[in-house]
């Protein structure tokens, strides 16, 4: 009876160990299953992974190289530009400094030619300082009534139309003091040109050297010798200009 109870016993402990081992190793199959699949899983996220890390890594690489290119080209036209722009500045500069060598020419000529108005506007007066220093009064009074009867003269051959209004005095001025008979002759100039007479107004002015202005209404006529000499260097310059030969060009 003991026996037997021990048989039973023995068996029932080894069908538990059976069952026990034929579940640990079902379950234990189960684990395996469950870890291989999580590790083929790891390895399609990690290809997976690696695929974006690679696409990623190919499109850096190419927004690099694009960024690079472009570098390069805003590089190259900002030089373009550098080189452009240089040149402008240049060349408005080579033009601003033309403009200024012009108007310093210009303005050199404009400064010659006012000097040489202004010489030629001073020469009678210069002349007839001379005229004053190296004459002697006999002379110079002598050629100052020389002057004052070609003046009478002009006056007595004016057309009278030529005075459109009434004149109501004439004016003398004089290198010196008319006489009796030039003052004569001057008022019956002044009754003939006008046909009336008019009262003489007459003054000696410093400023002629030699000879008369005479003023009639709106009238003047100039008979003093730097007028004389003003005219005869118009004229001289008139028949330089005139007798001038042309210049013919080459070519």
């Amino acid at each position: 009876m003991v026996i037997l109870m021990v048989v039973v016993q023995v068996v029932t402990f080894l069908a538990i160990v059976f069952i026990m081992k034929h579940l640990l190793h079902a379950e234990s199959l189960k684990e395996v299953e469950r870890l291989k699949k999580l590790k083929e899983e790891a390895i399609a996220k990690q290809s997976e992974l690696q695929e974006q890390l690679d696409s990623s890594q190919k499109a850096f690489d190419q927004k690099m190289a694009e960024a690079e290119a472009h570098t390069r080209s805003l590089n190259a036209k900002s030089e373009a530009e550098s080189r452009e722009l240089r040149a402008k500045i240049l060349e408005k500069a080579k033009e601003d400094a033309a403009n200024i060598m012009k108007a310093a020419f210009n303005a050199k000529e404009k400064m010659r030619e006012e000097i040489v108005v202004e010489m030629k506007q001073r020469a009678p007066l210069h002349a007839s300082r001379i005229f004053m220093a190296v004459l002697s009064e006999e002379v110079r009074e002598r050629t100052h009534r020389e002057l004052l009867t070609d003046v009478i003269a002009n006056l007595r051959r004016m057309d009278k139309s030529t005075f459109k209004t009434r004149v109501d005095q004439g004016e003398i001025a004089s290198a010196y003091s008319l006489s009796s008979e030039e003052k004569a002759n001057v008022e019956s100039a002044f009754r003939d040109v006008l046909g009336y007479a008019v009262p003489i107004a007459e003054k000696k002015d410093g400023k002629i050297s030699v000879g008369v202005v005479i003023r009639l209404g709106p009238i003047m006529i100039d008979g003093s010798r730097e007028s004389r000499m003003r005219q005869a260097e118009h004229e001289r310059e008139g028949s330089l200009a005139v007798g001038r030969e042309p210049q013919v060009g080459n070519g």
